[in-house]
C-alpha cells in the first residue's frame, strides 16, 4: 500500500511514469538511498499480567534528498485493541471470528507513549482512519543528511496469540511490539495498518535490545546473543543437563510436570499459570542485530534447545540453535543437521548468511491459515525425514528474501514469498532425487496411494484456480488476494515463472544472476525493476515479455501440453498437466424397495475440472431385480463480462419408490424416472475478495411415475396392488439465489418460481446465522410460499395438486415431487423409514401423517419461522452437536371463519446434527395444543421414539463445511 501523503508533485509524476516505463529504465531511477534507523530498546516482561514495559531510543537518519516535516509511525499492537480495527476486519474476511469475539483479557494495545526528539516533547496526530498509525510532527524540519534522536517509554498489553504473535499462557512471541517508523522512499511514505497478509516493510538499521524477564525463560531472538553466561546456560540446556537437576541450583530454576526429578518452585515464589513456575529472580539478556529492519523474540520456560556451530565459507563461525516444545523432541532432535544443510544450500546458490547466530523456533501454535503455501516440489516421493528437512529449509530459507532483502511485501509479496518458494522447490527436488537412490519399504497400499497423489501439489492447486479463472496476477497487492490465491499465486506461480527464466538461460547463468542480485540489494528495498535489471544485465537477455506473465492471470507458458485420456481406478491426481482421467469404481446404493444396488460408476470429475463433465452410475437392484442408476452431464463456460460461470446440464435417474405383493404372492414395484435439463448462471462478484455469491438457476423436471391400482379380491375380501403404466408430468423451475459466506452473520436467500399444467407456486426462503461470542450460534429460517391455480379452480385440480401445495409440518418422501432428496423409503407409513422427513416448506418438525387437517396445508399461502441454536458449552460439550429448535408458522386456512387449527402452530425440541448437518435427528418436546390433543387419540403413535424424525440432506452436502466453518446448514 502506497500513500502519497506530502509527496512532491514531481515524485507523483515519477511514480505514474514508473508504471508506464520499461523496467530497465525504471531501475536506473535514483532510488539507491534509503533511510536508516538505529535502536536501543530496554524492555521488561511481566508474565503474570502478560505485559511489557520499555523504553526506546531511535536514531532516525534522513538519507533522502527531501526535507521531512513529520514521521509516520506504526503502533501495530493497537491492531488488537478493538473489534473494529483493520486487522480485525481482515480476520473476519478471512473466516476468523476469534479476535472479533475476544474479551478484554485477550486484547492488546500499546500506550504510555511520550515521544521526545533530542529531549524535547513533540506533537503527535492520530491517523484519521487507522488506530495503529500515528504521525510525529517534527519540531524542526529534518533536512537531507540530518538525524534526530526519538525517545519514548511504552507499555504493551500483550494480546493472545491469534495470529502467530502474542502469548498463549506463558509462551511468548513478540513481533511488532514497539513503535516503528514507516518506510519513506522515492515513492513517498508507506504507512499502512497491520493486516494478516503481506510481511514487514521497514527501515534497516542496528538493534541493541535488552530484555528483562524471569530467570528460567529461554529466549530466542533476532540477531546475536551477546551474553556469554546466557549462551553457556542455553548450551547446557541443549546438552540436557538442566533435566538432571544440577543446573537448577546453579542457574535458572525450572519445573516441568513430566520430570519429577526436578526441583519445583512453590506457587508462593513464582508464577505457575502453565505448569512451569517462573523464577522470582530475573535476568537481562542482550541481543545485537546489524542491518535488520525488525526485531522479534520468543520466550518460553519449556523450550527444549539444541545447539551446534557451523563454519561458513568465509571462515566465520555461525552459532546454530533450535528451540522447540518438549512434545516435539522426537522429531526436532534431528533439527540441527537439517538447519546446517539448509544454510549451506542457500549460501551456495544465493549468498552467505550474515551475523553470528541463527535461531530456528518451533512454536506451540503450529502452522497458521495464512502460512498456507503447499509443500513444494515432488513431496509425494519424500520420506518422513526428508519432509522434516524440507520444513526446516523453508523456515531457514525465508531469511534470505524475507529478511535480508527488504522488498515491500505488500506491494511485491512475490519478491519474498515467490523467490524463497522457488529455492524451496529446488531443495525439495534435490531431496526427491536423493530418495530415489535409497531403498524404501512401503506397503502396497501406500505405494498405490503415492502413485495417485499429485507430483507437485502446489501446481495442481494453482492449476485448479487457473482453470476456473479464479486466479489473480502475481503482481497483485498482497491485501487484494483472495485467501486461496494468497496461498498459491505469489509462491507457486512465481516459482514456475522463475523456472521458466532458468530454463531459458540455463541454471548456472541463472544462479549467477541471482547471486549478483542478492549481493547488490541485500539489506535494501529492491522492487521488481531492480530484480529484472539484475537478471537482464547478468544474462544479456530481454525479459520484458516474461515479466508480462506476472501482470496477468492464467498459466505460465508453455501452458497445457497435448492431453491424453486414460482410465484409472477410483481417481488420480497425478500428471494432470497432460492427462484427462476416466475414473472407474464400484457403485453402491440402497433404498427400502430396490434394497442393495451394485454396479459401477464412471466419471471424469478431475482436478483441475474439465469443461465437459459426466458421471454415470448404472446399478443392479438386488431387491427389485431391475437396473437403476443415475447420470449427470454438464458443460461449463467461463465467459468475460457479467457472468462468471455458465453451466448447462442434463441429469437423469431411475429408482423404485413403491413395493407391494400382488394376489399371486409376487413382489411388484413402482418407481420413477426423471430427466432434468438445467442451466445455471453465476454472476460475477464485485471484487475478488467478496464472499457474496449470486446465481440464477433454471430447471425442467421431466418425470415418469409408475404407481399401483388396487382391486378387491372376492375370495378373501382383501385389496391387492397391480402396477400401472408410467404416467408423465413436468415442472418448470426458476430461482434467484444469494449466498453470503462471510464468517460473521452469514446468510442466504432464494426466490423460487415453479409451474406445471394446473398450478404455479412461489417460494421465498431466507436463512440468517447469528454467531455467539463463545462459539456456535443461532440460525433462523424464514419461509413463505404462495400457491395458485392456472385456470379455474376445481375439486379435481385441488386433489391432483395436493402434494405440490405448501404445508407447515414435515414433508414426507411421497411429497418430494421433484425427487430431489434421498429417502430410504419414500412411501412408508410405519417403521424406521417412515420417520424420515425433508426440510422444505414450513419445516415444523412433527409428523402428522394420520391427521391431514393438522398439516397446515394450503392452496393459497403459508409462512413460517424456524430457529435452532447451539447450547452453551457449560451445558453440553461442544463435541456433541446438540441444538434446540423452535418452529412457528401459520397458513391461509387458519385465518378463515372456521379454521381447522389455531392460527399459529409451533413445535420445539432437540436437534442432533451429525456430519456437519448431513444427517439431522429431531425430537419434538413441546408443540401446539391441537397437535397434543390429536396425538392422544392414537397412543401407539404418541410415544417419544415414534415422534422422533430425521432428515438425510445429501442434496445440501458441501465439502467446504469439513474444510472450514460454514455455519449455515
Amino acid at each position: 500500500m502506497v500513500i502519497f501523503d506530502n509527496m512532491p508533485l514531481v515524485k507523483k509524476l515519477l511514480f505514474l511514469l514508473a508504471s508506464l516505463t520499461p523496467l530497465t529504465m525504471v531501475a536506473q531511477m535514483d532510488h539507491h538511498w534509503q533511510q536508516e534507523v538505529n535502536w536501543r530498546i530496554d524492555v521488561s516482561l511481566n508474565d503474570t499480567e502478560n505485559n511489557l514495559r520499555g523504553f526506546i531510543r531511535m536514531q532516525y537518519i534522513n538519507h533522502s534528498p527531501d526535507t521531512l516535516h513529520f514521521i509516520w509511525l506504526h503502533v501495530w499492537p493497537n491492531a488488537y485493541k478493538t473489534d473494529r480495527s483493520a486487522f480485525s476486519d481482515r480476520m473476519l474476511e478471512n473466516g476468523r471470528t476469534d479476535l472479533y469475539f475476544s474479551g478484554e483479557n485477550q486484547r492488546g494495545y500499546i500506550n504510555h507513549l511520550d515521544f521526545r526528539i533530542d529531549g524535547r516533547p513533540v506533537q503527535t496526530e492520530n491517523d484519521p482512519q487507522y488506530i495503529d498509525i500515528i504521525k510525529i510532527i517534527l519540531p524542526e524540519p529534518l533536512t537531507p543528511g540530518q538525524q534526530v534522536l526519538i525517545t519514548s517509554p511504552f507499555f504493551e498489553k500483550i494480546p493472545f496469540d491469534f495470529f502467530g504473535e502474542g502469548h498463549r499462557a506463558q509462551s511468548y512471541h513478540l513481533s511488532h511490539w514497539y513503535p516503528q517508523p514507516a518506510v519513506y522512499n522515492h515513492y513517498g511514505w508507506h504507512q499502512a495498518p497491520y493486516l494478516a497478509e503481506g510481511g514487514d516493510f521497514a527501515e534497516y538499521g542496528s538493534y541493541d535490545v535488552y530484555i528483562t524477564l524471569p530467570r528460567n525463560y529461554a529466549v530466542a531472538a533476532t540477531g546475536d546473543l551477546m551474553d556469554e553466561g546466557e549462551k553457556d546456560w542455553l548450551r547446557k540446556r541443549a546438552a540436557r543437563h538442566w533435566q538432571a537437576g544440577s543446573l537448577i541450583a546453579k542457574s535458572a530454576p525450572a519445573y516441568h510436570r513430566g520430570n519429577p526429578g526436578m526441583q519445583a518452585l512453590t506457587p508462593e515464589t513464582g508464577n505457575r499459570k502453565d505448569g512451569v513456575v517462573s523464577d522470582p529472580q530475573s535476568k537481562t539478556v542482550h541481543f545485537r542485530a546489524d542491518q535488520c529492519f525488525d526485531f522479534s523474540w520468543y520466550a518460553d520456560k519449556e523450550f527444549m534447545i539444541d545447539y551446534d556451530s557451523l563454519e561458513q565459507a568465509s571462515g566465520r563461525t555461525l552459532d546454530v540453535y533450535s528451540f522447540y516444545p518438549a512434545r516435539d523432541s522426537n522429531t526436532w532432535k534431528r533439527s540441527i543437521p537439517s538447519i546446517k544443510n539448509a544454510i549451506e544450500y542457500r549460501t551456495k546458490f544465493i549468498g552467505e548468511y550474515p551475523g553470528r547466530t541463527i535461531m530456528i523456533i518451533k512454536t506451540s501454535t503450529g502452522q497458521l491459515p495464512w502460512e498456507c503455501n503447499p509443500l513444494p516440489g515432488r513431496v509425494s516421493s519424500l520420506s518422513e525425514d526428508d519432509r522434516f528437512a524440507l520444513a526446516i529449509e523453508r523456515s531457514v530459507g525465508s531469511r534470505w528474501f524475507g529478511e535480508m532483502m527488504g522488498s515491500d511485501q505488500r506491494l511485491f509479496h512475490w519478491m519474498s514469498e515467490g523467490l524463497n518458494y522457488y529455492y524451496d522447490c529446488r531443495y525439495a527436488d534435490s531431496l526427491a532425487a536423493r530418495s530415489k537412490i535409497r531403498p524404501t519399504e512401503k506397503s502396497s497400499a501406500a505405494e498405490w496411494l503415492k502413485h495417485k497423489l499429485p507430483d507437485n501439489p502446489g501446481k495442481l492447486l494453482l492449476d485448479i484456480q487457473i482453470k476456473e479463472r479464479a486466479d489473480q496476477p502475481v503482481t497483485t497487492n498482497a491485501t487484494e488476494f483472495t485467501l486461496t490465491n494468497y496461498c498459491l499465486v505469489p509462491s507457486v506461480k512465481t516459482a514456475l515463472w522463475l523456472r521458466l527464466l532458468e530454463d531459458s538461460i540455463g541454471k548456472e547463468l541463472f544462479d549467477s544472476c541471482m547471486r549478483a542480485y542478492f549481493l547488490k540489494w541485500q539489506f535494501r528495498h529492491p522492487d521488481p525493476a531492480d530484480l529484472m535489471y539484475s537478471l537482464e544485465k547478468g544474462s544479456g537477455k530481454d525479459f520484458h515479455r516474461e515479466y508480462s506473465f506476472l501482470e496477468k492471470p492464467g498459466p505460465v507458458p508453455p501452458g497445457e501440453e497435448k492431453r491424453k485420456i486414460r482410465p484409472t481406478f477410483l481417481f488420480s491426481l497425478r500428471n494432470t498437466d497432460n492427462t484427462d482421467y476416466i475414473n472407474i469404481g464400484p457403485g453402491l446404493g440402497y433404498n427400502y424397495y430396490d434394497q442393495f444396488m451394485i454396479g459401477v460408476f464412471v466419471h471424469n470429475y478431475n482436478l483441475p475440472p474439465d469443461r465437459f463433465q459426466f458421471f454415470i452410475a448404472p446399478l443392479y437392484a438386488t431387491g427389485s431385480k431391475q437396473f437403476d442408476g443415475l447420470a449427470d452431464l454438464s458443460y461449463n463456460w467461463l465467459p468475460d463480462g457479467y457472468f462468471q460461470k455458465i453451466r448447462a446440464g442434463l441429469s437423469g435417474s431411475r429408482f423404485s419408490s413403491l413395493s407391494g405383493t400382488d394376489s399371486l404372492g409376487n413382489r411388484i414395484f413402482g418407481g420413477f424416472y426423471k430427466i432434468v435439463p438445467s442451466l445455471r448462471l453465476d454472476l460475477r462478484k464485485k471484487t475478488d475478495r467478496s464472499t457474496l455469491k449470486k446465481w440464477i438457476g433454471l430447471k425442467t423436471f421431466l418425470i415418469g411415475e409408475k404407481s399401483f391400482n388396487y382391486y378387491l379380491r372376492s375370495s378373501d375380501s382383501l385389496y391387492y396392488p397391480t402396477p400401472q403404466s408410467y404416467t408423465f408430468r413436468y415442472l418448470n423451475q426458476f430461482d434467484i439465489n444469494w449466498r453470503e459466506e462471510r464468517a460473521l452473520y452469514p446468510y442466504s436467500a432464494q426466490i423460487q418460481f415453479q409451474q406445471s399444467n394446473d398450478f404455479y407456486r412461489v417460494n421465498l426462503t431466507g436463512i440468517y446465522f447469528f454467531n455467539y461470542a463463545s462459539g456456535g450460534g443461532l440460525q433462523g429460517r424464514l419461509f413463505a410460499a404462495k400457491f395458485g391455480y392456472i385456470g379455474e379452480k376445481t375439486s379435481l385440480k385441488t386433489f391432483e395438486t395436493s402434494s405440490y401445495q405448501p404445508k407447515l409440518t414435515a414433508v414426507r418422501g411421497s411429497e418430494d415431487y421433484t425427487y430431489s432428496n434421498y429417502f430410504l423409503g419414500r412411501n412408508e407409513t410405519s417403521g424406521f423409514a417412515s420417520q424420515q422427513i425433508m426440510i422444505r416448506d414450513g419445516g415444523l418438525k412433527l409428523r402428522t401423517d394420520l391427521f391431514q387437517g393438522l398439516q397446515g396445508r394450503s392452496d393459497n399461502w403459508i409462512t413460517s419461522l424456524n430457529v435452532n441454536s447451539t447450547l452453551p458449552g457449560a451445558l453440553i460439550p461442544s463435541i456433541i452437536p446438540l441444538r434446540i429448535f423452535l418452529d412457528v408458522g401459520t397458513y391461509a386456512d387458519a385465518w378463515t371463519s372456521n379454521p381447522p387449527t389455531s392460527r399459529f402452530l409451533y413445535v420445539g425440541g432437540l436437534q442432533l446434527s451429525l456430519l456437519k448437518g448431513l444427517i439431522n435427528i429431531y425430537a419434538p418436546i413441546i408443540y401446539s395444543k391441537v397437535f397434543g390433543d390429536n396425538l392422544k387419540t392414537v397412543p401407539e403413535e404418541n410415544s417419544f421414539w415414534k415422534k422422533i424424525s430425521f432428515s438425510i440432506d445429501i442434496q445440501d452436502f458441501d465439502l467446504r463445511k469439513f474444510q472450514r466453518k460454514i455455519p449455515i446448514q
